[in-house]
């Protein structure tokens, strides 16, 4: 018998193209209230990136066309202090309005900006904890690209010694379960393009291709997908779940029908016939001795 997932797949070849599991997964339906989008002015000073990832979602079928998510950016917050509301009490906030089941953030920029690498980094690992007790699912952080013009000398330093800090904390959190993304790869040779005149922030075309390729990421590790492991289903004479129906079960069958306290078990059901008694008995020693080979047999 076909499983579910190749008799798809046919159907789906027949009329043009494979679907993946990644994409079964990813047509799984999403609240946009339970996805929080948080940071600094990278994010927020357009909303831009958050709109295109929106998009995004609607297309693949997992956010409802009138549905969004919640964006609380903020321009000129940090993660350690500063402005109100910093990029912790951000993610308090959202708390706060409802669950949170994903967060998107970058942050730490504006840190670099003053000089407290160290304090962001503390702040963050602060924040994860929360994330935790708060019973986030999965957190994704997106790392900036190298800061253009005046400010590249100043800030690129103190990215490079935030950026690894950052990724060890995502990365090494499962709860949140973390993905770190850095954007550098996709500004590569399009800064002009892709970077307003500032030297920092994304143009529309920056916002959208920051959007775009985190998508694509999203996807490839199916972040909004559930990754609750499936149960196996139960085997028909496998009493003891070892994978294998033997001596061990039938010695555990014959158990069962000896006790007179025993209630049906669906594992012993070996016809089918929503008991359990000698017949079920005749059939596992048949199967053990070869006579038939598939379970369920009458």
């Amino acid at each position: 018998m076909l499983c579910k997932f190749t008799a798809v797949a046919i159907v789906c070849a027949l009329v043009g193209g494979i679907i993946t599991p990644a994409e079964v997964s990813a047509a799984t339906k999403i609240k946009g209230s339970e996805v929080l989008v948080i940071g600094d002015s990278f994010i927020a000073l357009s909303h831009d990136i958050t709109k295109r990832l929106e998009e995004n979602a609607r297309k693949a079928g997992i956010l409802d066309a009138n549905d969004r998510f919640r964006d609380n950016s903020v321009s000129g917050t940090l993660l350690n202090g500063g402005t109100s509301p910093t990029i912790p009490q951000q993610y308090k906030n959202g708390v706060n309005a409802g669950t949170v089941k994903y967060v998107i953030m970058d942050g730490g920029g504006n840190d670099c900006m003053m000089g407290s690498v160290d304090g962001a980094a503390s702040a963050f690992n602060s924040l994860i904890k929360e994330m935790e007790k708060s019973g986030t699912v999965k957190l994704f952080y997106m790392f900036y690209p190298d800061a253009q013009g005046g400010l590249a000398g100043l800030l690129n330093p103190n990215l490079n010694r935030l950026r690894p800090m950052i990724q060890n904390t995502v990365l090494s959190s499962t709860k949140p379960k973390g993905y770190f993304f850095d954007l550098r790869p996709t500004f590569e040779g399009k800064y002009g393009q892709y970077i307003l005149s500032d030297g920092i922030h994304p143009t529309q075309a920056g916002s959208y291709a920051t959007a775009d390729a985190i998508w694509a990421e999203m996807q490839r590790v199916n972040f909004f997908g559930d990754d609750t492991p499936q149960q196996p289903e139960e085997k028909l004479g496998d009493y003891n779940k070892d994978g294998s129906v033997d001596a061990l079960d039938f010695a555990a069958l014959k158990q069962h029908l000896m006790n007179p306290q025993s209630t049906y078990t669906k594992v012993f059901d070996l016809n089918a016939d929503n008991s359990v008694d000698a017949l079920d008995f005749a059939v596992m020693k048949k199967y053990l001795l070869g006579t038939i080979t598939t379970l369920p047999s009458n």
